[in-house]
């Protein structure tokens, strides 16, 4: 097919817009909106397309920060919908695809670079002849996209990971520091996710001696404490995560909040726990990378093959 593919990358907050030809993201063509400014992500196109008129549009491929299902998707924390269908139309019955945005991510973690990568546990030879990976999304919410990559085509599973119990081994972790606090905690997503962080912070900052205003730096040693206390977390459901999808080609973190904290110096005591030998015979620590590219999923929507 020739012709441009329009890319696209709906989060909650903003809205990420492309041009790509034969797999390449054109990076002059992106372009960036705040969806407040919008009613829809209609709107959205027409802004973008109305100074592209020269573009051949082939066909589009959207990533959208919600669940997709038969050709449908809505975003989890703004009341916009997406239709295939309806999308076509507006595009002069081109052909559209929608993503997950982990899953556009998924596409993006075969054919992403080092300069693309902050790396978390390096295990010294490449793995990238492994089939499996995994995306890690940490931001508002919590979730994950299994990879699977087999004769050049990567695909993904549909997972709704961050609503299951939360895991025994983080909750005894919980109980022992906060008490009977934690017990309000059930859910992955309740714990490691932006309100997750958050959370658990408010219970760190009760449980510490009372900080005063005025002292600063008994501030930052509780927020750095409680930081390496999150990254531990953190590494022991990576681990939960090896075992349970043995994404032997890498795991890829993505989302405000694992950039955030993988970018502090809890970072050192998150990749300690993770290169733990496993007792499990055929697990082992797997590579494990930050994605700091933030056209990312329009690189894996460039890439995707319906």
């Amino acid at each position: 097919m020739t012709g441009d593919r329009l890319v696209a990358d709906i989060g909650g907050t903003n809205s990420r817009l492309g041009l790509a030809r034969a797999g390449q993201l054109n990076s002059t063509s992106i372009e960036s909106f705040r969806n407040d400014d919008f009613a829809s992500f209609d709107d959205v196109l027409v802004r973008y397309l109305s100074d592209r008129k020269d573009a051949q549009i082939a066909d589009a491929v959207i990533a959208v920060a919600g669940p997709v299902h038969s050709g449908r998707a809505c975003l989890t924390n703004r009341d916009w919908h997406f239709d295939e269908t309806q999308l076509s139309r507006s595009l002069g019955e081109r052909p559209v695809s929608l993503l997950n945005d982990l899953a556009a991510l998924g596409q993006a973690s075969v054919f992403l670079g080092l300069e693309s990568l902050d790396p978390l546990v390096s295990l010294g030879e490449s793995p990238m002849d492994e089939a499996q990976a995994l995306v890690v999304g940490i931001g508002t919410g919590f979730n994950v996209s299994p990879v699977v990559i087999s004769k050049g085509r990567v695909a993904q599973l549909d997972v709704e990971y961050g609503h299951i119990c939360l895991p025994a081994d983080i909750a005894a972790k919980l109980s022992a520091r906060f008490g009977a606090q934690a017990e309000k905690l059930t859910t992955i997503e309740e714990v490691f996710s932006g309100r997750g962080y958050a959370a658990l912070y408010a219970l760190e900052q009760a449980r510490a001696v009372p900080v005063t205003n005025g002292a600063t730096e008994l501030q930052t040693s509780v927020k750095q404490e409680f930081q390496v206390f999150y990254a531990q977390l953190l590494a022991v459901l990576t681990r939960n995560l090896i075992l349970a999808f043995l994404p032997r080609r890498g795991i890829f973190f993505a989302g405000g909040v694992a950039r955030h904290l993988l970018s502090t110096s809890a970072k050192a005591a998150f990749a300690d726990i993770v290169r733990e030998p496993f007792a499990l015979n055929n697990a082992h620590p797997v590579p494990v990378h930050s994605i700091l590219d933030d056209a990312a999923a329009l690189k894996g929507c460039a890439v995707y093959k319906s």
